[in-house]
């Protein structure tokens, strides 16, 4: 089950790039309509899964969580505007696996929390395998691959931001209300800029369907199927979806979209995902819910 969450999250690259083939949509149209399906799914988890009882939380917690929501569908759309520019691989590499660098870091900075010398070495990994993707990133037709980088790495930040927050308030609320709370918040968030834009929605069945799968699948089933598995397996186990995720995704964008990264991505591929391995052993012994929210593509 937990390997199947790591696959299913490790699709949302691919899906994304179908829906922009198969439609007129843009990043910011196809994050809030991904967005605005996926929030009433999560209310009825929350429902269903304790109804009230997961609703008793303090007042103070709400105004995070809202700061939460409002990150986390920013952070969704840089991800795709970096997709749109540079692919689903390297995007998916920098965007996640820069995550946990930057909450390592900041951690460090801002709440004094001392990094060990293999997390020394792990960050070094990481920034040199974020600059080999860097030096010469891919790009798509029409793409700029330094628009994408820097997309990509807005992204990681905001992914870093929103685990903190998730820390921050996991002893006080339910994981699945911090994301139904999100995705309500986002939806919200990014209506007016949605609308002042003027909605697109010319798609072909493929875009729909995929869409749909966005919203239901990796954003909600996969989510609570991640839930479901931490009460079954030991939690430094979790560290496999961090891996299978965007290993998953440079899979899948080869097979369907003949996507290639070149000696230095593949390189720098390899060195992000041995550094986020012990960047997320070491988050997941802390808690298991700054994990969650770091993957959570």
């Amino acid at each position: 089950m937990l390997i199947g969450t790591g696959v299913l999250w490790g699709t949302i690259g691919v899906a994304s790039k179908g829906v922009f083939d198969h439609s007129q949509l843009d990043a910011v149209s196809v994050t809030w309509l991904r967005t605005l399906m996926a929030s009433p799914i999560c209310i009825l988890a929350v429902w269903f899964s304790g109804g009230k009882t997961l609703l008793r939380f303090p007042r103070k917690a709400l105004l995070v969580m809202i700061a939460l929501g409002i990150a986390l569908i920013l952070y969704q759309w840089l991800y795709l505007a970096a997709l749109e520019q540079m692919g689903v691989s390297a995007t998916t590499l920098i965007s996640l696996c820069g995550a946990p660098v930057i909450v390592a870091v900041l951690s460090a900075l801002l709440m004094n929390e001392r990094l060990n010398r293999p997390q020394l070495v792990a960050l070094a990994g990481a920034l040199l395998g974020t600059g080999l993707l860097i030096g010469r990133p891919p790009e798509v037709e029409g793409g700029n691959g330094t628009l994408g980088v820097l997309f990509a790495l807005g992204c990681a930040f905001g992914i870093a931001i929103h685990a903190m927050g998730s820390r921050r308030i996991a002893a006080s609320v339910h994981p699945l209300v911090v994301l139904a709370v999100g995705f309500t918040v986002g939806a919200i968030a990014f209506a007016p800029i949605v609308l002042a834009r003027g909605l697109t929605i010319d798609a072909d069945p493929t875009g729909w369907i995929l869409l749909i799968y966005l919203a239901v699948v990796p954003s909600s089933i996969a989510y609570l199927l991640y839930q479901r598995s931490l009460k079954d397996v030991p939690a430094s186990m979790a560290t496999i979806v961090t891996l299978l995720e965007p290993m998953v995704a440079a899979v899948l964008a080869w097979f369907f979209f003949d996507e290639r990264l070149g000696w230095n991505g593949v390189l720098g591929g390899a060195l992000l995902l041995a550094s986020i391995w012990i960047l997320s052993t070491r988050a997941v012994k802390r808690n298991p819910v700054e994990l969650v929210v770091a993957t959570e593509g």
